[in-house]
C-alpha cells in the first residue's frame, strides 16, 4: 500500500475513530496443485460443526481437498446446500445437517445416523460460535452467559464427549479440533465472548491429557481478524502486522488439515496454534509515539 493510502486511512481513522476503515486489499494467492494431490485425509470421516460459512466452511472444503469425508452441520440450510455443492468438486462422500447445536436430541439423532450407517467418526472440528455486541459487566446478565456458554462450550462439548465415546468404543483413536480465537488470552472488551474462549482453551490441554491413552489427540486454532469479500479480497488492517490485512479463512482450513493428520501431527496434542498475523502480539509499545 503507498504512502499517501496509508495516510488517507490513517486520517479517515482519527476524525471518525468509532468507524471501522474496510480497505480491500487484492492477493494473488499462491495455489500448488502438488498440495492437492497428497491426500492427507483420505478416507477419514470428519465431522465439522458450524460449517455453513468462512472459517467453517473453509474447514470444510480444504479437508475435502484432502479426500476426507465431510459430515457437517450448520442452522442455515441454504448455506448447507450450497457447501454441499462445493463439495460435489471432490472425490469425497459428504453430508450435511441442518440444526442448531443447542439442540441435544438432534446430536442424539446425528450419533444415532452415524451409528445406524456404520460411519466411524476419525476427526471433530468445534468450529461452531457465536459473539454478542455487549462489552461490560453493566451491560449484560445470566442470559447471556448461558446463550454464548450454550454455544461456545457446553453444547460442543456434549458432542464431542459422545463423539469420543464412538472413537474408544470402535478402538480407532482420532483428532479432535476446536476453534478458539486469540482472545482466549488477549483483552477483547467483550467479556462473555473471551471468557468462553479462555474456557476453551484449557479444555484442549485438559482434554488432551484424558485421551491421549486412546490415542485421541485434542488441539486448537486461535484465528486473529478472519475475513474477506465475495472476491476473496482482505481488508486492510493496520494491527495486523504482518500483510497488515485480514486473513483469507483457506488459512484456517489449512491449518486444521494440519492438525488433522497423522501424517504432520502424529505427535501433537494440547497445542493451539496461533494463525493472526502478529495481531496478539501489538501493544502500545509496537508504534511508539
Amino acid at each position: 500500500m503507498k504512502i499517501k493510502d496509508r495516510f488517507r486511512v490513517a486520517f479517515n481513522a482519527f476524525i471518525n475513530p468509532k468507524k471501522r476503515v474496510k480497505q480491500v486489499i487484492k492477493l494473488k494467492e499462491k495455489e500448488p496443485s502438488k498440495v492437492y494431490d497428497n491426500q492427507l485425509l483420505a478416507d477419514k470421516n470428519i465431522l465439522i460443526t458450524g460449517a455453513g460459512k468462512n472459517i467453517g466452511k473453509s474447514i470444510a472444503i480444504e479437508m475435502g481437498k484432502q479426500g476426507g469425508n465431510i459430515y457437517f452441520m450448520d442452522k442455515d440450510k441454504e448455506r448447507c446446500q450450497q457447501l454441499e455443492l462445493e463439495l460435489e468438486n471432490y472425490s469425497v462422500k459428504y453430508k450435511g445437517f441442518v440444526f442448531d447445536i443447542n439442540n441435544t436430541q438432534k446430536i442424539d439423532s446425528l450419533i444415532s445416523f452415524f451409528q445406524e450407517n456404520n460411519i466411524n467418526i476419525d476427526i471433530l472440528v468445534n468450529n461452531v460460535g457465536i459473539n454478542n455486541d455487549k462489552k461490560g459487566i453493566k451491560q449484560i446478565d445470566l442470559q447471556d452467559w448461558e446463550k454464548i456458554f450454550n454455544t461456545n462450550v457446553f453444547k460442543p462439548i456434549y458432542l464431542t464427549q459422545k463423539i469420543v465415546e464412538m472413537m474408544i468404543n470402535n478402538q480407532q483413536g482420532g483428532a479432535i479440533i476446536f476453534i478458539t480465537s486469540i482472545h482466549q488470552a488477549v483483552i477483547f472488551r467483550k467479556l462473555i465472548y473471551s471468557a468462553s474462549k479462555a474456557a476453551l482453551a484449557m479444555i484442549i490441554k485438559e482434554l488432551a491429557m484424558d485421551l491421549a491413552p486412546y490415542n485421541i489427540r485434542v488441539n486448537g486454532i486461535a484465528p486473529g481478524w478472519v475475513v474477506e469479500d465475495k472476491e476473496k479480497n482482505l481488508y486492510y488492517h493496520q494491527y495486523t502486522h504482518l500483510h497488515q490485512s485480514s486473513i483469507n479463512p483457506c488459512y484456517i482450513g489449512r491449518s486444521a488439515v494440519y492438525l488433522a493428520s497423522d501424517y504432520f501431527s502424529h505427535f501433537t496434542t494440547g497445542a493451539v496454534i496461533t494463525i493472526d498475523g502478529g495481531l496478539s502480539l501489538y501493544n502500545y509499545l509496537v508504534n511508539p509515539s
